[in-house]
């Protein structure tokens, strides 16, 4: 064996002062290759450039006789940075991707790796620079920059929670959706254990699901969770987490997708509500229908009654002077004395003195209640009225008095009502179904606190004054009561969904966040300004533009 080895040795060893055997194989090797190749001096003189080089550098002569020349359009960019001499210089490994000219002038990138030769003393006595065209790895790699900026836009563009998570949970992606609804920015969270960035989870469900998604490679759902997210307060989120299988044999990451339900939640009561309330108003416009022909009987026979008891006293007039005549006239008749005896018993028995003092009173009360019925069951047809779905001009202040009349009966036993309207206020644009919504809302409201403060100062008597007013800025509608006011700690939340200060039954926490939503579409506001202990006045702004006074 240690024979056949020094064969083969002496093969493949040249002869001392004779030619190389291999190198022939080393010259087709040179000739041959698809790579460009090229041995410089240590002067940088060109030694050898093989077919390869030539071609990639075209624009270049390699048979100069001085140094490479740094001429030429298809190595300009090459050669002011040229990594043959930072090779000789530095004696280290030089790299350079540089753009050529091919042939046909197309721009082509090429990949120069300069190695520097050491000689048996360890000296640099030359380099071996070798290039390659690059263009289709180039234009892979552009490709895919580019393709990785479209994902990370549309990753970024979506509506969802996405947060993907490695084999130990740590956080690989956090797009601009969780950030928002979770309140964490992606370089903060980014590498960190995401049930350790301060995201309280209510229980131990999402953990749960995340495990048994990587056990079952299946997808699984947590539908509704509550989360304490840091400074944003409390969040209801559906999420699912996604099994992403990594290499055989490896723990899979998971993807979380999911929504702020709070929004969904809001939207869903919001049309809940707006179904209920078309449903009552349907009533609520039939029952005012049925009651409307009944009343109209009662008030015109009212009125018919009014009218005959006033002919009627006058009648009963006529007969006292006439009886009065009879007894002065001495009673000499028997028959017409008894009768002036019989009337005056008569007049006696049915104490007609009362009768005309008090049947008057009933007539009188009977048309007022009368006309508040009529009031109410207008106010009612008003506000069950469906609408046309388009914006109209309306009077606002017709609007409130409709809604303190049929909200009479929350407010009659606590509370006073004043009205300050305005009375040349301009009409405002607008739905009016919707704005009698946010009337309805917060005259309620006020009569809910003034019922709150009756009930632990049962010697005081509430007070909601409703004014309208032109400003500057447009049309103003206030309602202010002396509840107790709005604690200082909540008023920051008092326009938030499903945030209600009320009794459990007695609140959903979406009429001030719906009131809000009408009025921006309104291209208004609600504000409200309050003193815990006196009181608090709402205030719904319109603006000038929508109001109908012909003003610019």
């Amino acid at each position: 064996m240690s024979r056949s080895r020094s064969r083969s040795r002496d093969r493949a060893a040249p002869v001392p002062g004779g030619p190389d055997a291999r190198l022939p194989f080393f010259q087709a090797l040179f000739e041959s290759t698809d790579e460009g190749l090229c041995f410089l001096g240590a002067d940088r003189r060109v030694v050898a450039a093989n077919g390869a080089m030539r071609r990639l550098y075209a624009g270049k002569d390699f048979d100069a006789a001085g140094p490479c020349p740094e001429t030429g359009s298809a190595g300009e960019e090459i050669c002011g940075n040229c990594p043959a001499e930072a090779a000789l210089a530095s004696g280290r490994t030089v790299s350079l991707v540089a753009e050529t000219v091919g042939p046909k002038g197309e721009p082509r990138q090429v990949e120069t790796v300069c190695h520097p030769l050491r000689g048996p003393d360890g000296r640099v006595f030359g380099v071996a620079e070798i290039a390659r065209d690059v263009t289709r790895r180039f234009e892979a790699e552009r490709d895919m920059a580019v393709a990785t900026r479209d994902i990370e836009m549309l990753l970024g563009s979506i509506r969802s929670i996405l947060v993907t998570l490695d084999d130990k949970d740590r956080i690989r992606r956090f797009n601009a959706r969780a950030e928002a609804i979770l309140g964490l920015t992606a370089g903060a969270v980014i590498g960190r254990d995401f049930f350790d960035v301060g995201l309280a989870f209510d229980g131990e469900a999402v953990r749960e699901a995340v495990a048994e998604s990587r056990r079952t490679l299946l997808p699984v759902r947590v539908d509704e969770v509550r989360c304490q997210v840091p400074g944003h307060g409390e969040r209801l989120l559906g999420l699912t987490a996604n099994p992403v299988p990594g290499p055989t044999g490896t723990v899979p990451g998971v993807l979380l997708l999911g929504q702020d339900l709070s929004e969904i939640k809001a939207r869903e009561l919001k049309a809940v509500h707006a179904r209920r309330m078309q449903a009552i108003g349907g009533l609520a416009a039939g029952i005012a229908h049925e009651i409307n022909t009944p009343i109209q009987y009662v008030g015109y026979n009212a009125g018919f009654l009014d009218e005959a008891f006033t002919d009627i006293l006058d009648l009963l007039a006529a007969y006292g002077r006439l009886a009065e005549a009879a007894e002065a006239a001495g009673g000499a008749d028997g028959t017409l004395a008894e009768a002036v005896r019989a009337v005056r018993r008569v007049e006696a028995q049915v104490e007609v003195a009362y009768l005309r003092d008090e049947i008057p009173a009933a007539i009188a009360n009977s048309r007022k209640g009368i006309g508040q019925v009529t009031e109410i069951v207008s106010a009612m047809r008003q506000m069950s009225h469906p609408g046309t779905g388009d914006s109209i001009f309306f009077d606002c202040n017709a609007a409130m008095r409709d809604i303190v009349t049929i909200t009479r009966n929350t407010w009659k036993h606590v509370a006073d009502v004043q009205f300050d309207l305005a009375p040349e206020l301009p009409l405002v644009y607008g739905l009016p179904h919707e704005v009698s919504q946010v009337f309805l809302n917060v005259v309620l409201n006020a009569a809910q606190a003034v019922e709150e403060r009756v009930s632990r100062e049962p010697w005081t008597r509430g007070r909601i004054v409703v004014t309208t007013s032109r400003t500057g800025q447009g049309v103003v509608a206030a309602v202010a009561d002396n509840g107790p006011g709005i604690d200082p700690a909540v008023q920051g939340r008092v326009f938030d969904p499903f945030f209600t200060t009320k009794a459990v039954g007695k609140g959903t926490g979406q009429g001030l966040a719906i009131c809000q939503a009408i009025m921006v579409r309104h291209g208004g506001s609600i504000d409200f300004a309050t003193r815990p202990g006196e009181g608090t006045t709402f205030f719904i702004r319109f603006p000038l533009e929508r109001a109908a006074d012909g003003s610019p």
